[in-house]
């Protein structure tokens, strides 16, 4: 009875991630791809934004925040980046205030906490790689929509070696923007 248990509650799981996407899910999922693209597109404007700056010498920790510099960033967001929105940028200065916040907590620190790894991506890739991973046909996708939220979860491996991934996402207008950066999933995915 167990073993049966244990077997439908695999097939619940298994069956959203299985299944095609509906036109709004794939929509989600466009929007996404269309982000990476462009991210691809224009990294090195994403990237021009010094957006933290050590106070010692050559650049060097402690690091702060540049806020003034964050503004901008936030404005380049809103004038060019159609795939964000509000929930995006509020995620964004989020992350900056907890970023600056371990910056005072561990001044010695030489690695900036936040900012070692390609932040809009979620790795340490190149954004050709990475957009090559996370738009693979290979990859399992489901979009869970609550309301005017959703949540991308992407899947790439097989059996038991599936790495998941997230993307939130929030209605905006009308529209379908990203709410966050992708992260790992959790364990539970």
């Amino acid at each position: 009875m167990k073993k049966m248990i244990a077997g439908f509650v695999l097939v619940l799981f298994t069956i959203p991630v299985l299944a095609q996407l509906n036109a709004e899910q794939a929509g989600i999922r466009r929007v996404f791809f269309d982000f990476l693209a462009f991210y691809k597109k224009n990294e090195k404007k994403f990237n021009s934004f010094k957006l933290y700056k050590g106070k010692g010498k050559d650049n060097n920790p402690p690091y702060h925040i540049q806020w003034q510099e964050a503004e901008k960033y936030f404005a380049y967001l809103r004038s060019s980046v159609p795939y964000v929105g509000e929930a995006y940028i509020k995620a964004e200065r989020l992350h900056f205030k907890q970023a600056d916040s371990s910056f005072k907590q561990y001044p010695e620190e030489e690695i900036p906490m936040g900012f070692d790894f390609d932040r809009w991506a979620g790795g340490q890739e190149s954004i050709e790689y990475t957009y090559k991973w996370y738009t693979s046909p290979k990859n399992k996708y489901a979009v869970t929509i609550t309301g005017n939220t959703a949540v991308l979860k992407i899947g790439s491996g097989e059996g038991s070696n599936i790495f998941w991934a997230v993307v939130p996402f929030v209605k905006e207008k009308g529209k379908w923007k990203m709410a966050d950066n992708v992260y790992p999933a959790d364990d539970g995915n």
